[in-house]
């Protein structure tokens, strides 16, 4: 798993490995939220979390439910910046 740290958004990609393995598409309420598949494959916005899908969430209006893994959550190299690998 790779995380890109700049000034004010973290992004975090995955490997489609890193993806099922942490993210658990297709597992309903155990998929995690905040999986997505953008222009630079399999991310996760856990840290920059969009607002349309928050409120739906929130909402109890998507199907997957879990809010982050623990891999993520435990995320502590903010200060480094740049690509950081873990």
């Amino acid at each position: 798993m790779k995380a890109i740290v700049g000034g004010c958004r973290t992004d975090i990609l995955l490997s489609g490995e890193e993806f099922k393995e942490y993210c658990k598409p297709g597992e309903g309420e155990n998929t995690c939220i905040w999986a997505v598949v953008g222009a630079n494959g399999f991310e996760c916005c856990y840290y920059n979390k969009p607002i349309s899908l928050l409120r739906r969430w929130e909402e109890g209006q998507t199907v997957a439910k879990r809010d982050g893994c623990d891999k993520v959550i435990n995320f502590n190299r903010f200060n480094e910046g740049g690509e950081v690998e873990f």
